[in-house]
Parts: C-alpha cells; sequence; structure tokens
C-alpha cells in the first residue's frame, strides 16, 4: 500500500512493501514540480526490483563474504543468494517483505515488519520499524529494532536519486561532496579488501561532478570493477552533515544527515536491463544511491567497525534528506 505524505512544498511517497521511499516530488529553482527520486515501474507492479530502489534493506546491507557471520565466536551460516556470497539480508529480506502499518497522518507514516529466528541464516526473532517524516524540504527516516538473541544487524534505505528530474543517464553530471577522509576499497568481487585515505577517484571532500571524476581516473582499479562508484566512504564525525548533491539542471540541492557510520555511493553503473520508469529502460548512471549504513561486511574487515546487535538493546539510527535551491552546489 502506497501512502501520501505532505508538507508544504514537499510531497513524499512511502510503501508497505520494502517499507518503502516510493517518491519524492520537490520545486526546481522555476517553482515546478520535479520527482527526484528514482521510482521504477517494477516496484509499482509489484514485479522483481534488481535495484532495490527506495527499499528498507536489512539485516544486513551489501554483501558478505562466503555468507559467513560470527557472532561471539559462533560462525553462522547465512543463505547464499548472490553467487557463494549474501548480499541484503537475504531471500527473506526486509527490502522484499511487506510491512505493517503501524500509524499513519498527514506527515508520517509507521511501518512495522518482524523477521523469524533463523531466517537466512540469522539469529534472534527481530522486530524493526521504519518511521518516515516528511517536513518542509525535507524527508526523514527512523529505523529501529531489537532482537531476543545475540544478532547481526544493519539497515539502510537504498534511495536512487536524480536531482535533474530526468533518469536519462545524466545524474552523472551532478555534483557531489562526502564528508569522508577514508575509503573502503573494494575487490573484483565487489566485497570490502582495504581502507585507504581519500585521494585521487575517492576524493569527494570538495564538491565534484561526478563524470568529470569518472573521465579523469578512467583507468582506475576501483571505478572499473564498479562500472563507476560503488564504494563505502567513512564519515567524518565532526562534520555538521555526510553528503551534499546538487542538479545544475534544476539548481536542487540535497543534503543528507545521518548518525550511521559510513556512506555507501553507488553511481547506478548496473541499472540498465534491471529497472524500467514510465515503460522506458532506465540506462547506467540513471540516478545514484548515497547509502547511510555500517561498513560492509564489517566482519570480515580489519578495523571497520561491528553490527553486534545485543538482547535488550535497541538499535536506532536516522537518515534525513533535506532539499534546497540555488545557483550553484
Amino acid at each position: 500500500m502506497i501512502r501520501r505524505l505532505v508538507s508544504e512544498n514537499t510531497e513524499v511517497l512511502v510503501d508497505t512493501l520494502g517499507a518503502s521511499l516510493a517518491g519524492v516530488r520537490i520545486p526546481d529553482r522555476n517553482g515546478a514540480p520535479t520527482e527526484v527520486l528514482l521510482s521504477p515501474d517494477n516496484r509499482t507492479r509489484g514485479g522483481e526490483d534488481p535495484s532495490y530502489s527506495g527499499r528498507t534493506v536489512a539485516p544486513c546491507c551489501g554483501r558478505i563474504r562466503d555468507a559467513e557471520i560470527n557472532i561471539l565466536g559462533k560462525t553462522f551460516r547465512l543463505s547464499e543468494n548472490e553467487g557463494k556470497n549474501h548480499i541484503h539480508g537475504g531471500f527473506g529480506s526486509a527490502a522484499l517483505s511487506r510491512w505493517e502499518t503501524v500509524s499513519a497522518g498527514p506527515r508520517q507514516a509507521c511501518f512495522r515488519l518482524s523477521l523469524p529466528d533463523g531466517l537466512d541464516g540469522y539469529p534472534g526473532n527481530r522486530t524493526l520499524e521504519a518511521l518516515y517524516t516528511a517536513g518542509p524540504g525535507s524527508v526523514s527516516v527512523r529505523y529501529s529494532a531489537v532482537s531476543d538473541r545475540p544478532t547481526w544487524f544493519d539497515c539502510t534505505n537504498h534511495a536512487y536519486w536524480d536531482l535533474g528530474g530526468r533518469f536519462d543517464g545524466s545524474a552523472l553530471d551532478q555534483t557531489l561532496e562526502i564528508c569522508s577522509d577514508t575509503a573502503v576499497m573494494n575487490g573484483k568481487d565487489h566485497l570490502p579488501v582495504r581502507i585507504e585515505a581519500a585521494g585521487g577517484a575517492m576524493d569527494f571532500r570538495s564538491p565534484a561532478r561526478i563524470s568529470d571524476k569518472l573521465t579523469a581516473f578512467s583507468g582506475d582499479e576501483q571505478l572499473n570493477t564498479g562500472n563507476g562508484y560503488n564504494n563505502a566512504f567513512i564519515l567524518k564525525k565532526d562534520s555538521p552533515y555526510a553528503a551534499r548533491l546538487f542538479s545544475p539542471v534544476t539548481g536542487i540541492r540535497m543534503t543528507v544527515y545521518t548518525d550511521q557510520p559510513s556512506l555507501v555511493f553507488y553511481s547506478g553503473g548496473f541499472l540498465k536491463g534491471s529497472v524500467t520508469v514510465g515503460d522506458r529502460d532506465v540506462p547506467d548512471g540513471a540516478a545514484v544511491a548515497l547509502e547511510a549504513q555500517a561498513v560492509p561486511d564489517c566482519g570480515h574487515l580489519e578495523n571497520a567497525g561491528s553490527c553486534l546487535l545485543m538482547p535488550g538493546e535497541i538499535w536506532t539510527r536516522s537518515i534525513r534528506f533535506e532539499f534546497a535551491t540555488g545557483a550553484d552546489g
């Protein structure tokens, strides 16, 4: 079920399928309403959506090497849903589930989902909630989770953005800034292998046009592996925001705020052939994702943190997307 949330000039659509962010419409620099969120036809028609666009992804975000996690010295085998690896929580992922509506109003909607002990190999009966709020020029989601056994848990929203509102491959002409001094490098299987100081292709400490970066570093191993960007950036704790995205076409700027430790920047290098919008196949680079989450596969990466959730704890994280217009980024 899709619900419409409205606050002044901001219209937000949310869906119980995957506790999804299904649409965000805001005015451009001329006041014209502009859809800035990739909302595939696949979702509205009930079909598969390999992009996970707008979905709440849990109980893990990204890939887990060899579909195996260690919790307090005990190894748990997870479902293998991408070759020999595990991705986005498996076949029973929160992203693929229909959530219950707890409450809904003009500006807020709260969804809840229960994941049973042993689903996709994860221990614990877990209860998740997602609270969406539409504000003046903003949309936010607050996630929470509890478990009755020690478990592995992470959660994010997998929204894709083209602030130009075109979804025709030109999203790479947007300007991006990420408040990070360190980035996670991936191997050929798209799994993290090491953490390095941000530099070269991975330096977004100052606003840069994504397409310019891709051109300037066209021979970069990371960009070739991911057909563009698909890397986690560890966020600076003292920064007032996590990232900023700007479209010169509409003048719309989006600022991302979060209490998550990292942000995965995916430039949509594998969108082609996976989703359609308005019965039109979208190309690679039609939109970009900025996923606030823990470092992917942190259990297999040194100094990358942990996703351990203990009984009696309440896991909470927030993500807010704030919009404004201006002449530049």
